[in-house]
């Protein structure tokens, strides 16, 4: 008999600022301290730093090709063209520069990927004790604001205790652009491996305009993560790609989700699970994990007396 999912529905934020104090030796996250105020500070000064070291690397690279100009006369490849050609190859080459650039920003963050026995994504330790079985919709505005929480999860928890699984669930409200998402970030990894599945779905989130409208670039998708363009437009039509998706979303009805994000906090020890509707804070889920934790210390049998 399977077991009966318990589903917490989110009625308003948890309360930020709160230090959630974990018990010494069996815990998953040390302690966490959360500050809208403090994370949002950060956020503004990454973006700060991304601004002014974008404006040195477009500065250094408008350098650089004209200061090959000056050597070769201003002509393209030192012999034969003129001026006209050679500033067109200079804007070209600038163009490669800032591709390569943005390539390069792919991937990072995402290097511990894998596909697990069920052919279902998994970002995080495989193996570890516990698993967020993520429902979403890659047009959905609160699965975008989410979708750092579950990765900061991973990425903060103790000895690998907690990875990522990624299932599709489209909302009939966001199609047939969400479709088009879904199988994009697919037939990427088709190419690609997991790290293309990541790498994809999270520069959607961070591109689209969500609610079903996509976003303009989203055709250049092939050339960014220098794909077969041939075999990626065969991968958009591939049945199977489209059977994927349905077998998560169909999960995702016997789950009892009827909205994005959901996401199903598993404990792959004990098999106890709770279901989280929403876009709950990085706190919300810690206190749920913590409670399995300490569920299972205070089940456990206690120790039989030494014997005299």
């Amino acid at each position: 008999m399977s077991k009966q999912v318990k589903k917490v529905q989110i009625i308003g934020p948890i309360a930020i600022g709160v230090m959630i104090a974990v018990a010494t030796g069996a815990s998953v996250y040390t302690a966490v301290q959360t500050s809208d105020i403090k994370t949002k500070l950060n956020s503004l000064q990454a973006q700060v730093v991304q601004v002014e070291n974008n404006g040195k690397s477009l500065y250094a690279s408008v350098e650089g090709h004209f200061a090959q100009l000056a050597k070769t006369g201003g002509v393209a490849g030192g012999e034969g063209g003129d001026v006209k050609s050679a500033v067109k190859a200079a804007l070209a080459g600038m163009e490669e520069d800032k591709l390569a650039e943005k390539r390069a920003e792919l991937y990072k963050g995402w290097e511990q990927v894998s596909v697990n026995k069920d052919g279902r994504y998994i970002y995080g330790n495989p193996d570890a004790r516990f698993t967020l079985v993520n429902y979403e919709d890659l047009e959905c505005p609160f699965c975008k604001q989410f979708h750092k929480t579950p990765k900061y999860l991973v990425d903060t928890a103790n000895n690998g205790a907690v990875n990522w699984e990624w299932r599709h669930f489209n909302l009939a409200f966001h199609e047939p652009m969400a479709t088009k998402a879904a199988m994009t970030a697919e037939c990427v990894a088709e190419q690609k491996g997991p790290k293309g599945f990541w790498g994809a779905t999270n520069y959607w989130f961070e591109h689209t305009q969500g609610n079903g409208k996509g976003f303009e670039d989203s055709a250049g998708i092939p050339a960014l993560f220098e794909l077969d363009k041939a075999a990626f437009d065969t991968c958009m039509q591939d049945p199977n790609i489209i059977q994927r998706i349905k077998r998560d979303m169909d999960a995702g009805m016997k789950d009892g989700v009827n909205g994005t994000p959901t996401t199903l906090v598993i404990d792959n020890k004990t098999g106890e699970r709770e279901s989280i509707v929403g876009a709950r804070p990085f706190a919300g889920f810690v206190e749920v994990i913590e409670r399995m934790v300490k569920g299972e210390s205070e089940k456990a049998p206690a120790a039989a007396p030494a014997k005299k």
